[in-house]
């Protein structure tokens, strides 16, 4: 999709505003992210670097309101419910601090009012709430350049505002333009084949970008379904099939969960990477095929191969350049962007569609455990149910999202049931569970990697236990912070 496409414009590499060149990562000082305006999705999402201001006005957008400064960072919302001196950032003992400047509507940290005339100390992934535009503050990041990126709205969104995935992003396009195999690790549904797309079309190789779920298939079909046969190979087989491995001649082959591919086919792949070759079912003669391997997975290959479950050979092939796609929940900061291209790639105009002010912030706080799938599908729903029709206009409500995420809502039946304690309708057992659930996610501040291997579980059904018991991760993140 658009906004999760790292093919749709430049990144900071070549945009950085304070002419940084590209070089090694390092250590970046505090950044504020624009998010978008519940009321005005036209308006890009943000990203400004504080690194060498002392304050930042936040404000709507008036001949009055401040200029900038040396040491002063003015930005300006299009938002009819912001006041022209909404907000004032200041930093202070190396410590950014907020106060809200007695404007009409109140600013919010976290769903909190910030008290008028008073200084709150900002945290990282603080979100802010001025008028009906959200902010999220980050105290630190590692990236390539301490640089602003705010396009104008003609332009075509970003792929990223994160620093850290703008690295991965710069990665991916050098290693694009080589011909070693790749593997992509990520959860379900982060987005890996957009990646594998993006390494495909980058390596300007002329032949098709084959796409292969290895778990979509029992193993008795899927060596066919890879190598192809000869007439005759078997019982039914009438004629040649080419085989999905010499399909992608030429091309780029790409072996989406790539851990569940059985040992004895690991071993047959292996042997193709190595000699370029292929022998179909039936056939004494092995043909030469010219293609590019990129996998992925959302298990940890190493814990397998120490299992006897993925072949270490195999794994030294793949996995020697890797490249990570982070889950949703570390990627808030590109949130807007998301929303944003999802609606647009529903054919839905974005001066067509503004979202209830509870609605987004529902969207902001849930922690997605299904990732950037479980985003498009909500919100495409949204859209449907809030009545999108030809010409028309709508609005998302809470009442329009997924119960799970209208499950945040503080004054939902589900969150007073939480409050008390387990799900009524759940069985002992799964209240055992969820409790366990909860106590490991805490433990590891939400990671569910972690989770997975304290577990001895794989990431996919953490992340299902997640949303059936509809466990706010990033409530824990903050409790425990």
């Amino acid at each position: 999709m658009g906004g999760d496409d790292p093919r749709n414009t430049t990144t900071t590499l070549e945009h950085g505003r304070d002419g940084a060149s590209p070089g090694a990562p390092r250590p970046l000082g505090p950044l504020l992210f624009r998010l978008l305006c519940g009321d005005d999705l036209s308006q890009p999402p943000a990203r400004y670097a504080l690194g060498r201001f002392l304050q930042v006005e936040l404000g709507r957008a008036s001949p009055s309101a401040a200029g900038p400064g040396e040491k002063l960072l003015r930005i300006d919302v299009r938002d009819s419910f912001a006041s022209s001196r909404h907000a004032h950032l200041e930093r202070a003992d190396g410590d950014w601090r907020l106060r809200d400047e007695g404007s009409r509507n109140g600013t919010l940290v976290n769903d909190q009012h910030a008290p008028a005339g008073e200084s709150v100390s900002l945290r990282d992934g603080d979100l802010i709430e001025i008028g009906h535009t959200f902010f999220l503050f980050r105290s630190a990041a590692r990236g390539l350049s301490e640089s602003s990126l705010e396009p104008p709205p003609a332009e075509a969104d970003p792929p990223t505002l994160r620093p850290e995935w703008e690295l991965e992003l710069a990665k991916a396009a050098r290693l694009a333009r080589t011909a070693h195999e790749v593997l992509i690790e990520g959860e379900s549904g982060a987005g890996k084949e957009v990646l594998a797309r993006f390494l495909h079309e980058g390596s300007r190789r002329t032949g098709p970008l084959v796409s292969v779920n290895c778990a979509a298939f029992p193993e008795t079909l899927f060596e066919d379904e890879l190598f192809g046969h000869v007439r005759g190979a078997f019982s039914g087989a009438q004629a040649d099939r080419e085989g999905l491995i010499r399909s992608a001649d030429g091309g780029t082959l790409f072996l989406d969960e790539v851990g569940e591919m059985p040992l004895g086919l690991q071993v047959k792949l292996l042997r193709v990477l190595e000699d370029h070759r292929v022998r179909p079912l039936g056939s004494e003669r092995e043909v030469p095929v010219d293609l590019r391997v990129v996998a992925a997975t959302n298990r940890n290959l190493e814990e397998l191969a120490a299992q006897g479950k993925f072949r270490p050979d195999l794994l030294a092939r793949l996995g020697l350049l890797s490249l990570r796609v982070p889950p949703l929940r570390e990627r808030r900061e590109d949130l807007g962007l998301l929303i944003r291209a999802v609606l647009r790639a529903g054919a839905t105009a974005l001066e067509r569609i503004t979202f209830d002010l509870e609605a987004l912030r529902l969207v902001f706080r849930y922690s997605w455990p299904l990732n950037v799938r479980e985003l498009k599908r909500a919100l495409l729903a949204a859209a449907d149910l809030a009545g999108i029709e030809e010409g028309g206009a709508a609005r998302i409500s809470p009442h329009h999202l997924p119960q799970a995420v209208q499950e945040l809502r503080a004054d939902s039946p589900a969150a007073a049931a939480r409050a008390r304690g387990p799900k009524p309708d759940l069985t002992d057992a799964e209240r055992d569970l969820r409790d366990r659930v909860i106590d490991h996610l805490r433990r590891a501040n939400g990671n569910v990697s972690d989770v997975a291997r304290e577990m001895g579980k794989g990431r996919t059904q953490i992340q299902r236990w997640i949303a059936r018991f509809g466990i706010d991760v990033e409530a824990l993140r903050r409790t425990r912070g």
